[in-house]
């Protein structure tokens, strides 16, 4: 294996060592280079200053292919996989490079932070987030243990709205969809005096999912959605303020769940996972969809509801203190209030309950940085309180309670929760020009959070209500350093490498999910988990600056880290998130972009993982096999074509891409009842944009009706079936923009 990986690497290196060759070879005359201009460091810088790797998603980009929200990003990031665990509107599962987390708690902290305008997500619930009037997207891959707000093991997100300018103006987009889409976005300039100006935008989102629901009575699914934003900034001389409120309110019905039995019913044996989703393959309960159409459900989702209410603001304050010295203060406050109910059983009263979620953060960051000719030194502070209230519920076995042998053992618990999330961190990182060639980064982060909880537990059977059940409630801690040094080599002036070494932890805390067993309560604590991670990139841009590639290969230690694992003893078939074992992941991500001529261009993204398995491991309570790691593809390849052309009072733009996935696992048993199969997603779009501002577009998704699932859960113990939430099945749409 270590050959392997000293193969591979050395590979890469000489790719790169050939391309730079090639590169000094060219004359000196060639034009300067267009930027890219990035904030993985938080400040302005040419990507090929730092060592991180980074994916930038352009604000029109988002536009074009109608990415709605922060989970449909992955199409276009490669060793990215993003899902709804529990239908869109829950706590979505974000995975890089085979690092991520399928738990479906609404109080987790997930490996992936997303920072908007600054401000850090939190915990999971706030990992949605609709994307309208955005600047760019920037996707950092690895652990971020120096600069950002809350350590994470796989990465961060980080989110930039488009700022207010100086001259009225803006755009209004409006646009129908099949399955019952109807959507309208816009911004518009205000601006007040030479110093201080406004922006206000706003999007609308109302739409079906694509499934067909065949229980009498139940709806197919879907939301509205209602998202407001309102930025100010005023510039003064030494003094630059950020003022931002937004609202959201989203609204409507879960995405039914089908329940796929693995009992076959023509033979009473056991069905493969071929087989599954066949009408001949039913549950426990003798239940099926009786059709073969892949998406048709049966799920009984008419008291199945969600709703999000969501408020917050920021403030960012940067003042030069003197030449080069600035001090920057940017404080966050959200609050959410969900609701969401599910159902994963078909027809009948199972396994069903609801998510009743509060979540309160509030963020305070204070940092100052010192610019030189030769070096850039930032420093600072950051806190974060975060409460979360959770009233949630599981509703077990309703329809056998009037039966003598089963009724005693279904029940419906309730769980009253309440967590308070707290982090402290001080941070200091330098960038050093060692020469004209060489760079240097060393960066240092020491951060103290903790988890205080309590969880008291009712439950509801035939022999009545008992209040208090089980309770539990204690704290988790923990102090650590983390941190990154890394150098950056310019070997020429279109060509540089990077290698660094980062150490990024994510901390412990209380899974307080759905327990089912007073022994899952008390012991619903896990540690923090830890990432070291070594990292070779390369920035080369070729072809006078027409053709750019982007290429790093990497090697992650996973230690200690947090598994969504069934627990023995634990009761009912329910898992907990625990510590169980480490990982060894290599792989590599590539991103090249050629404009071949002004008619065509065509970029092409690619993800490779061979290795991303856990270790055995087995403490006589929980233990995991050798296994492929979950959501982790050996391949993951997208690529887009691009044309344009003059025609009459405008131009007109096309493009055609794809994304592929080879088969991965939902979970980390290999089962192959939970492998999704390789698959690949078309999409598409055309425009005229008249030169007046007026622009027309032709889209679509999942052009080929390609039949995949977001996910497949295992319930063979409870049900005798799959719990699958389907993907999106194909869509065409058309939309007009006018800006002014």
């Amino acid at each position: 294996m270590l050959t392997q990986k000293c193969l591979y690497t050395g590979f890469v290196l000489s790719a790169f060592s050939a391309a730079t060759i090639a590169q000094q070879q060219d004359t000196a005359s060639n034009e300067e280079v267009e930027k890219v201009v990035v904030y993985a460091q938080k400040r302005a810088q040419d990507i090929a200053e730092v060592a991180v790797p980074v994916t930038v998603i352009s604000g029109q980009t988002l536009q074009d292919l109608h990415i709605k929200d922060t989970t449909q990003i992955s199409s276009m990031v490669p060793n990215l996989k993003i899902t709804n665990n529990a239908g869109e509107g829950t706590p979505p599962a974000f995975n890089i490079r085979g690092i991520g987390m399928i738990d479906y708690n609404t109080s987790t902290v997930s490996p992936v932070s997303i920072y908007t305008d600054g401000v850090v997500s939190g915990s999971a619930n706030n990992l949605s987030s609709n994307l309208f009037d955005v600047e760019h997207i920037e996707v950092l891959k690895g652990p971020q243990g120096t600069l950002f707000g809350r350590n994470t093991t796989a990465g961060a997100v980080i989110v930039r709205s488009n700022m207010p300018e100086a001259e009225f103006g803006g755009y209004i987009k409006v646009g129908v969809a099949e399955h019952d889409h109807t959507s309208a976005q816009g911004a518009v300039n205000i601006p007040g005096n030479q110093a201080i100006n406004s922006r206000f935008a706003f999007n609308y989102e109302n739409y079906d999912f694509s499934v067909n629901n065949l229980m009498p009575g139940a709806p197919d699914g879907g939301l509205k959605q209602v998202n407001l934003r309102w930025i100010t900034t005023a510039d003064f001389d030494s003094v630059n303020i950020t003022a931002k409120l937004h609202k959201d309110d989203w609204s409507g019905s879960p995405k039914p769940i089908e329940s796929n039995g693995i009992v076959n019913s023509t033979n009473g044996g056991i069905c493969t996972p071929e087989e599954l989703g066949s009408p001949h393959c039913v549950n426990l309960y003798g239940h099926s969809v009786a059709s073969d159409d892949f998406w048709d459900v049966h799920a009984d989702t008419a008291d199945r509801s969600h709703d999000t209410d969501i408020w917050g603001g920021s403030l960012k304050i940067e003042w030069e203190m003197s030449e080069g010295m600035t001090l920057t203060s940017i404080t966050g406050y959200r609050d959410m209030e969900r609701f969401h109910s599910w159902d994963s059983d078909g027809p009948g009263n199972f396994i069903e309950g609801t998510m009743d979620t509060d979540n309160e953060l509030f963020s305070q960051e204070l940092s100052v940085s010192i610019e030189s000719d030769k070096s850039y030194w930032i420093t600072g502070l950051f806190y974060l309180n975060e409460e979360i209230g959770q009233e949630n519920s599981i509703d077990i076995y309703r329809d056998l309670r009037p039966d003598p042998v089963f009724g005693p053992f279904a029940g419906e618990f309730f769980y009253h929760n309440t967590l308070e999330n707290e982090s402290i961190a001080v941070y200091s990182q330098v960038d050093y020009e060692l020469s004209d060639s060489l760079t240097l980064t060393a960066g240092l982060r020491f951060t103290d959070e903790s988890t205080k909880y309590t969880s008291i537990v009712d439950l509801d059977s035939i022999y009545g209500l008992v209040p208090g059940l089980w309770n539990a409630d204690g704290e988790v801690s923990d102090s650590e350093f983390s941190g990154k040094l890394a150098l950056v080599q310019k070997l020429s002036k279109d060509f540089s490498m990077y290698y660094s070494y980062s150490r990024g932890y994510k901390s412990g805390g209380y899974n307080g999910g759905y327990n089912t067993s007073e022994a899952l309560v008390q012991n619903a604590e896990y540690r923090p988990e830890f990432l070291d991670a070594l990292e070779v990139g390369g920035r080369w841009n070729f072809m006078d600056g027409d053709g750019k590639l982007n290429m790093s290969v990497f090697y992650y230690d996973y230690q200690d880290q947090q598994v969504f694992v069934q627990v023995d003893n634990s009761g009912a078939p329910f898992g907990a998130l625990k510590n169980a074992g480490s990982s060894n992941i290599y792989g590599l991500d590539a991103e090249l972009d050629i404009a071949i001529n002004e008619n065509w261009s065509v970029d092409l993204n690619v993800g490779y993982l061979p290795e991303a398995e856990i270790a055995d491991f087995d403490d006589g309570n929980v233990s995991t096999q050798k296994a492929r790691l979950p959501f982790a593809s050996d391949w993951d390849i997208s690529g887009n074509l691009y044309w344009q052309q003059t025609f009459g009072q405008g131009t007109v733009n096309a493009r055609i891409g794809f994304n592929y996935q080879s088969e991965f696992f939902f979970d980390q048993d290999e089962d192959p009842y939970t492998e999704q199969e390789a698959y690949t997603l078309w999409n598409g779009r055309i425009s005229y944009n008249l030169d007046s501002g007026l622009s027309f577009g032709i889209w679509g998704k999942n052009l080929f009706d390609q039949e995949y699932s977001e996910l497949r859960f295992d319930s063979k113990d409870a049900l005798a079936a799959i719990s699958e939430l389907k993907g999106e099945r194909r869509q065409l749409g058309v939309d007009v923009t006018y800006t002014f």
